[in-house]
Parts: C-alpha cells; structure tokens; sequence
C-alpha cells in the first residue's frame, strides 16, 4: 500500500475516532445535568412529604403542607433548571462577572459596586419580615440540596466556563429582585440625561423640551445643579452595554396597568391587571 494511502486512511481513523470520543463525552455532558421527572428524594430539610406532579409541558405543580417546603421545593427545582441563569444573575449583582468573564465585564461589576446592589440587599435582609426571611432561607436550602446533589455534574455551561456555582444564600434570591428592578428603572436615566441638558443648554431652554405637569410630572430643577461636577454619559454607556450583554435590550421595557371597574366586571369585582414589559430570553424569566 502507497504511503500517502497509508497517512490518509490513518488521519481519517483518527479523526473518526477524536469525533466518537468527542461527541459521547459532549453528550454525557449535556444530558447528565438534565432533570428527572419521576422517582423520590430524600431531602431531610424537609418538615413533611412534598408530591410534585409535572404535566405533559414539564410545568410542575407542589403539593406541600407548609409554605416551608414549598419555597425549598420552589428552590429545588428552580436551581435544576436554572442554575447558570441564576448564578450569572446573582454574579452580576455582586459584582463579580469577570471572576469568570475576564476584563470584558469588569466596567459591568465597577458600575453593580458602585451602585451597591449587594449591599442594598444584605440591608432589606436584615428589615425583612421574619416569615418572609424564613421563606427565604427554605428556597436557598432547596438550591442547596440541589448543589449538593449534583456537585461535578452541574450545566455545561460551568465546565466550559471552568467554575463551580457556590453556596445559595437569601440575599442572593433578593439581588435577582433587584436586578429585575435594575431592567425596567430608568429614573436614573433621565435625572443624569437632564442635568446633563441643563447643564449644556440652560435650564429655561431644557423647560422648553420637558413636559410639563400635569401632563406628565412635575418638572424639578434645584437651583444648585450649577454646582454640580459635569455630568458625561459614561455611566450611561456601560449600562447600555451591559444590558447588550446580559440579554436585556430593546424597546420593549416599561409596563402596563388596568383597572376594571367593578360595574364593569362579571364578578361585580374590580380587577387588576399588570403587565411587565421584560426581555425575551431563552429560558425565560418566568418559571412555570
């Protein structure tokens, strides 16, 4: 057999082989981390049986004695589903992306820092009331339990990121509250954008541009913003960028609310209606 026959059956034997290999260790990876929808677990945190029943769609429904066990089980399963979109949620608002991004992210953990969404949450932790801490602290044990159970065979997404999630706490579930809070908020927004104006145009001429109450809000201008360091849109900008990166872009933000008046209802009672605007995302923000 000629030698250039020889090199090539032997580099397609190779790859052949590298591309098997390949392909089960990559499958072993991605369904080894998948949830189980039938069997039982021994979670000993647990005050009584909790039943889940998940339909023909993998929603689940928790039949549960206490709100206890509920919230670990709501924990649980959030966590099997959703630990990298929780973790990267969380890390965004300590700021600590670039733990595992690198500098590409560090101006989005200088901005959560400064901005100080993990301390705002260490401070409602400690007002919290202490049935609705205790709630909290049954979700974190729930995402523990999975943590775990799991541990080394977490989503593929911690292994080609070379990182393992740590250990869930309460605050951590108020951080993800923030950060939703974080999307849909632009006051900020527009107190930098309009002193900004104020600032290169004059006050009398940016009244001119601002609507006017009642029709939207009273316009406030404090005498002082004189005074104030030149406002640039730095801040601005990174946010901006960092709502590109995280998936939360677009012209969709904002919500919507409606009151039906009670005459109108069938019931004979008023309804309300509320409709947060927040981005499509895969898997998206609600969980059912």
């Amino acid at each position: 057999m000629r030698t250039w026959l020889k090199v090539t059956i032997g580099i397609v034997v190779s790859l052949i082989i590298i591309f098997v290999v390949g392909g089960y260790v990559f499958y072993n990876s991605l369904t080894e981390s998948l949830p189980v929808y039938e069997g039982e677990l021994n979670a000993p945190s647990l005050k009584s049986e909790v039943k889940i029943y998940f339909d023909s769609l993998a929603i689940p429904y928790v039949f549960a004695e206490n709100d206890e066990d509920v919230s670990f089980t709501l924990g649980y399963l959030h966590a099997r589903e959703r630990m990298f979109s929780m973790d990267i949620i969380r890390r965004a608002g300590e700021g600590r992306l670039s733990e595992i991004f690198g500098v590409e992210t560090l101006p989005f953990d200088k901005m959560f820092r400064t901005v100080g969404l993990s301390r705002t949450a260490e401070m409602i932790k400690t007002k919290m009331n202490p049935e609705g801490l205790k709630l909290l602290e049954a979700y974190s044990r729930g995402v523990n339990y999975y943590l775990n159970e799991k541990k080394n065979k977490y989503p593929v997404e911690f292994d080609i990121l070379g990182y393992q999630p740590e250990e869930w706490k309460a605050e951590h579930s108020i951080i993800v509250i923030r950060m939703m809070a974080w999307e849909l908020n632009l006051g900020w927004w527009t107190d930098l954008a309009f002193t900004e104006l104020v600032q290169k145009l004059g006050a009398e001429k940016v009244k001119e541009i601002l609507p006017d109450y009642p029709e939207n809000a009273p316009t406030i201008i404090p005498p002082e913003i004189k005074k104030f360091a030149q406002i640039n849109t730095n801040f601005i900008e990174t946010d901006k960028a960092f709502r590109k990166f995280i998936g939360m872009s677009g012209t969709h933000l904002g919500s919507n609310n409606w009151v039906v008046n009670s005459q109108m209802s069938a019931s004979g009672k008023p309804i309300i209606a509320n409709d947060p605007h927040l981005a499509y995302r895969a898997p998206g923000i609600w969980y059912a």
